[in-house]
């Protein structure tokens, strides 16, 4: 193998773990929540607030990162993102009620906020377009795998009632992954020769992108909302309505994240076919669409397996929507966007959504059911639908 093959493979393998790790730091809160709720005896709506303050840090945070990662050392600032979190996630077991865990929580999504366009930004700068397809399709792993992570260390620790131990493993996890990528980042002052020969020369931004972008970065508050959305309250719902244990709710809920990074690979060839991302991500929320049709039956029914298929799929189908919009879109266009910006700009929208399900589905679940959660879900999905439709023409023009 090559020098340049092996640093390109080394840049992938690290951007992967770095927002891996990443995941696990985050996600173990809301892996945690049904737990937490019993332990605290806090509301739906308080722990929702949670996510949310996280949520809100880590959209705002997204686009400022987006604008300054151009000026960033990669190597330190990505370390101390995630030695930033390490700490902040040994904090919140030692939080008596859940009124303070926000306000840790809200600064672990600031600290965090740094990672996704600077690494994206890495990549752009150090990964040839023959190797892009297989950075892509690694980094869209990472939501999955890091959900499986978190999930699986709270579902074991739930069971033996201390839920605090799924903080103290995340933050080791956070910790050996800033170690790693300092050790294995390289150089950080000065780019290697093989990495300008693989940079992509420039092109000027068209009206037309231009617009495909706000209306690909409108179409991600969907994305968070529904993603997010399934992620958070699954555990509840299962815990809920069919009277399962806390610790079984949160094992089933890991079938989510094992079916999804099928979600990456499937993405990657329906790119192969169709070029144009609003047209991918119109036909994503249009099944996710029907999935959230299957989950208002299934709760009618009450069928547990029904319901477990729909809730699978629609996590698969918002996993490749996410993929198109914070990835393949922020890299395909490369030549004529800043990454790094494109990357937090997509993602802060993608965060807006995510900011605001977590607490609204909690306050309206509380007060109007699990049913009233999905009917929101699914209009949320058609209205997406028709955002990506006018995406489509956008893009085609962009193109032309």
């Amino acid at each position: 193998m090559s020098s340049v093959k092996k640093q390109e493979s080394k840049i992938i393998f690290i951007c992967w773990l770095a927002y891996t790790a990443a995941y696990v730091g985050r996600l173990n809160f809301s892996a945690s929540n049904v737990a937490i709720i019993d332990a605290l005896n806090a509301s739906k709506p308080e722990v929702g607030l949670v996510s949310s303050f996280f949520f809100f840090a880590y959209g705002a945070g997204q686009l400022i990162n987006g604008i300054l990662s151009k000026h960033y050392n990669a190597k330190y600032m990505v370390c101390g993102s995630l030695a930033v979190s390490s700490v902040l996630n040994l904090m919140m077991p030692l939080c008596a009620d859940v009124a303070l865990m926000k306000y840790i929580w809200l600064i672990n999504g600031a600290a965090q906020s740094v990672l996704w366009s600077t690494l994206i930004k890495t990549l752009s700068e150090f990964v040839s377009d023959k190797k892009l397809p297989s950075a892509i399709l690694a980094m869209s792993t990472t939501v999955a795998i890091g959900t499986l992570v978190s999930y699986g260390i709270a579902a074991i620790f739930a069971r033996i009632g201390v839920w605090q131990a799924v903080f103290y493993v995340a933050s080791v996890i956070l910790a050996v992954a800033a170690v790693i990528w300092v050790s294995l980042f390289g150089p950080s002052k000065k780019k290697s020769v093989e990495a300008d020969a693989i940079k992509p020369e420039k092109v000027k931004m068209t009206k037309a992108v231009g617009f495909a972008l706000i209306l690909a970065a409108i179409a991600g508050i969907a994305n968070g909302f529904i993603k997010d959305g399934i992620t958070t309250w699954v555990p509840s719902v299962l815990y809920e309505e069919f009277g399962l244990t806390k610790s079984f709710s949160i094992l089933l809920t890991l079938f989510l994240p094992m079916v999804s990074t099928l979600g990456a690979t499937i993405a990657k060839k329906t790119h192969e076919k169709i070029k144009t991302h609003a047209t991918m991500n119109m036909l994503f929320y249009a099944v996710a669409a029907l999935l959230c049709t299957g989950i208002i039956f299934s709760l009618r029914i009450h069928s547990l397996p029904a319901i477990m298929i729909c809730f699978i799929g629609v996590s698969c189908t918002m996993a490749m929507v996410n993929n198109v919009i914070t990835s393949m879109f922020a890299l395909d266009y490369r030549r004529s966007l800043n990454a790094g910006f494109a990357a937090g700009l997509l993602n802060t929208f993608c965060y807006i959504g995510s900011t605001t399900t977590t607490y609204v589905l909690g306050s309206v679940s509380q007060s109007s059911g699990w049913n009233a959660v999905f009917i929101i879900m699914l209009a949320v999905c058609i209205t997406a639908c028709i955002i990506c439709l006018a995406g489509l023409a956008a893009e085609r023009k962009g193109k032309s």
